[in-house]
């Protein structure tokens, strides 16, 4: 496996394969990998010639600077799981290569989609995620980048920006794997404490509790997302940033009960924040 920290580099290597237009999965992490990461990996493999996977935890998509301080890392364990996955490529980039004139003050705004949900409690940080990825896209010129659907808003504004900007780059979102009780695999949940890590089994309990409600006939949302909500605070240690009912595609809240919805939430399970969806269909059949 090879491991890359400058454009120049990346370039070098991967100039032939760009020239005999071979198909490059590539696989953007912020690191400290879990499961649900190298089922990403997994996926690239199927169908591409070279897996690339990236880990830069991207300061540009920070709100808040502890959070992006004490964001975990582990490059060496990540690197051996890379390695024992058969990934091809490792692209840690050097920052100042990277951002060689500090990060850039730019807005990028795809409006509706950015408004609601992270878009609405994190401002700017869709801007910083659509940011790294359009550099990402010049510097690797992937055929197809994976994403998983725990961060479903960013997949599909992702998705959407590709579209608008004409990259010939396929996004492909996986399903988000889940702990044993349910919980969404994340990087952030090694940071909770015991009591904090059973609370959070709250999230994926209410959001299955709204599937059940729905398809057993509950047609209020306002009246479901009060239900929901008063599940997750049952637990004093989960604070809800954001629970909402959206259009899948849209991502704008609605009012009465459609084929597609998604159920989002945004909570802190004491000082760490965590996301998680579900996608609900009302289709029979």
């Amino acid at each position: 496996m090879l491991v890359l920290n400058t454009r120049k580099n990346i370039e070098e290597s991967l100039k032939p394969f760009w020239q005999d237009k071979k198909r490059i999965g590539f696989v953007p992490t912020m690191g400290y990998l879990h499961q649900g990461h190298l089922e990403l990996v997994r996926e690239a493999k199927k169908t591409n010639d070279l897996v690339i996977v990236s880990i830069f935890v991207n300061p540009a998509q920070f709100n808040q600077a502890d959070d992006f301080n004490n964001y975990p890392k582990s490059i060496e364990k990540d690197t051996a799981l890379l390695e024992s996955e058969g990934v091809d490529v490792l692209y840690l980039p050097d920052t100042e290569d990277f951002y060689p004139n500090e990060i850039p003050k730019i807005k990028i705004q795809i409006p509706g989609m950015m408004d609601f949900l992270c878009g609405a409690t994190r401002p700017g940080h869709f801007d910083g995620v659509l940011l790294v990825l359009s550099k990402f896209f010049h510097i690797v010129k992937p055929t197809t980048c994976y994403m998983g659907l725990k961060d479903y808003q960013q997949f599909k504004i992702v998705k959407r920006f590709s579209e608008i900007l004409n990259f010939p780059i396929q996004i492909i979102g996986i399903e988000t794997l889940r702990e044993s009780d349910g919980l969404a695999m994340s990087s952030r949940n090694v940071r909770l404490n015991e009591k904090e890590r059973e609370a959070a089994n709250l999230i994926p309990r209410a959001l299955k509790l709204a599937e059940k409600l729905l398809h057993e006939g509950e047609n209020d949302l306002n009246s479901l997302l009060e239900i929901l909500s008063d599940v997750m605070k049952s637990s004093s240690l989960l604070k809800i940033d954001y629970l909402e009912i959206v259009d899948p595609e849209l991502l704008t809240p609605i009012a009465k009960i459609q084929n597609q919805m998604l159920v989002a939430t945004a909570v802190f399970v004491g000082s760490i924040r965590l996301i998680d969806n579900i996608l609900i269909s009302m289709e029979k059949g």
